[in-house]
């Protein structure tokens, strides 16, 4: 199971470039704007954005006037000329009586009795009564936070067009057309499998196609939980060792055994030597990794401390999850991207949490939903990055809680059973890092996924209960139409044939999972 994520304290805050340290969400929020006023400008950009490009239906437009002249009313934004916006002065001796008229109406507006013109009155004393000094520094946080996330939002707009850009025209093969492909990978996969070899390949060089390039590409992060069989005392014994081994082997910075949370207070990092042991209530343990990219120490990097904790006596149980954190340093605030992203998962949910399951669990036991549950995708859409936040929240399979419009923002997939076998957690990280750049691409567009309705949790293997085969061996037809669900998958996010080989490979090596926790 596992509790471990760190989405709630901004872990893995990630950078498009490299850098030597990554602050915490505190720093990115050290103007300290209100969160409204934050809402407001997300809003004005978002609107402003369909206004310029004349797609704003008049109600748009008109929304787009009234927050911009919310924003100058409440918060007296700088962007607004001197000669425009001044807010009335009181004059010698007025005090009082605006004191006065300003506590009558606010009774009228608890009352509920106020009408709008009231309701304006009220704001125009209480911005009378604020000091001259204050309305300054407000002001001034104003305009730059709303300066900050402009330029984050063309910054944003610019990668977009690059991400797309970036693509070739036609994919290598396409599993929905070409069956014998993915027959063909299936069949190597489970032959390997046969053999005792290692049924899904490992990659360290460009094992992601640039979708984790350090430039072009998206960072990532990785929080590896596991157990370990004993007493208290033996799972902590066990957690030093562990610990002490990766201090020794280059890959963390220290051998101390961290609390819950630690990473939060030290802030993240994409040094090689920032791995780090933390303590867990739900697990012996958790590994939290540095910020990553696709390079060959990474894979290198996430091969030694898997063998490591295994050394160690750490296994992954059916308690334990792996989550896997993506840079959204392109999506903005236009909410269209996250909800492509989240038709994507949604479309594909089955599929997902069949990729999820941990291969070498005993039964191809699958850990649950417990801490990962569905997540509900609003058919409409979502209305703002406040939205999306509310929508997709900590402890579902997909965590958007960091989504704020910002350069730092990532996603968490929390679906994923904890796994100590390092191409089982290459192609999950894959995965996730193809349906996160897919969503960019495909943001805005009208075409349906998967050719229909989605398919939740437990839908394959409701289906096959209905029709007598489940446990059967499917031929013909009947495995083609079970296939196509996955086969689209893959076409959806990977271009190249050997990530498409490589995800065919887990999916030969997992089961479809029961609905439900």
């Amino acid at each position: 199971m596992g509790s471990g994520s760190r989405i709630d304290h901004q872990h893995h805050l990630i950078a498009t470039t490299a850098s030597a340290s990554i602050s915490t969400s505190d720093d990115a929020e050290q103007f300290g704007v209100a969160e409204e006023q934050q809402r407001l400008i997300s809003e004005i950009l978002r609107l402003g954005q369909r206004v310029e490009l004349g797609e704003a239906t008049d109600a748009e437009a008109q929304r787009f006037t009234e927050a911009r002249d919310e924003l100058r009313s409440e918060w007296g934004s700088a962007d607004v000329p001197s000669d425009e916006y001044r807010p009335p002065e009181s004059a010698p001796g007025d005090e009082e009586r605006v004191t006065q008229e300003a506590r009558e109406l606010e009774g009228q507006v608890l009352l509920g009795q106020a009408t709008v013109e009231q309701t304006e009155r009220l704001s125009e004393l209480h911005e009378r009564l604020q000091p001259a000094e204050d309305r300054a520094v407000q002001r001034a946080a104003a305009q730059q936070v709303l300066d900050e996330m402009l330029a984050e939002q063309q910054a944003a707009a610019a990668l977009h067009v690059q991400a797309r850009d970036r693509l070739p025209d036609e994919p290598a093969v396409s599993y929905e057309e070409d069956f014998d492909a993915f027959q063909r990978a299936y069949d190597a996969a489970r032959e390997r499998a046969a053999r005792g070899e290692a049924a899904i390949p490992y990659l360290t060089e460009d094992a992601t196609g640039g979708l984790g390039a350090r430039e072009g590409g998206r960072a990532f992060g990785v929080e590896l939980e596991f157990d370990v069989d004993g007493d208290y005392d033996t799972r902590r014994e066990a957690r030093e060792r562990i610990a002490l081994d990766m201090y020794q082997a280059g890959l963390s910075r220290d051998e101390g055994v961290h609390g819950y949370h630690a990473q939060q207070y030290a802030g993240y990092t994409d040094a090689a030597n920032a791995w780090r042991m933390e303590s867990d209530c739900t697990v012996s343990g958790e590994i939290v990794s540095p910020i990553l990219y696709d390079e060959p120490a990474t894979w290198q990097n996430l091969a030694t401390v898997c063998e490591i904790v295994e050394r160690h006596g750490g296994h992954a149980s059916f308690r334990t999850g792996g989550h896997v954190h993506v840079g959204m340093h392109d999506y903005g605030v236009d909410v269209a991207n996250h909800f492509r992203l989240m038709q994507t998962y949604k479309a594909y949910e089955d599929v997902l949490y069949r990729l999820a399951q941990n291969p070498g669990a005993p039964g191809n036991r699958h850990r649950g939903s417990e801490w990962c549950t569905p997540n509900r995708v609003p058919g409409h859409g979502y209305g703002d990055i406040y939205d999306v936040r509310e929508s997709a929240y900590h402890g579902q399979a997909v965590n958007l809680t960091s989504a704020r419009g910002r350069q730092s923002d990532h996603g968490e997939f929390r679906l994923w059973d904890g796994s100590l076998t390092p191409s089982v957690i290459q192609t999950q990280v894959k995965l996730s890092l193809g349906i996160t750049a897919a969503a960019v691409r495909d943001a805005g567009s009208t075409q349906a996924l998967a050719g229909g309705d989605p398919v939740q949790l437990g839908g394959h293997r409701q289906r096959l209960r209905e029709a007598g085969l489940l446990g059967r061996r499917l031929n013909g037809e009947q495995w083609r139409t079970g296939t196509l669900n996955f086969r689209r998958l893959v076409d959806d996010v990977f271009h190249r044939s050997q990530d498409k080989e490589q995800a065919t490979a887990l999916f030969a090596s997992t089961r479809w999972q029961r609905s439900g926790r």
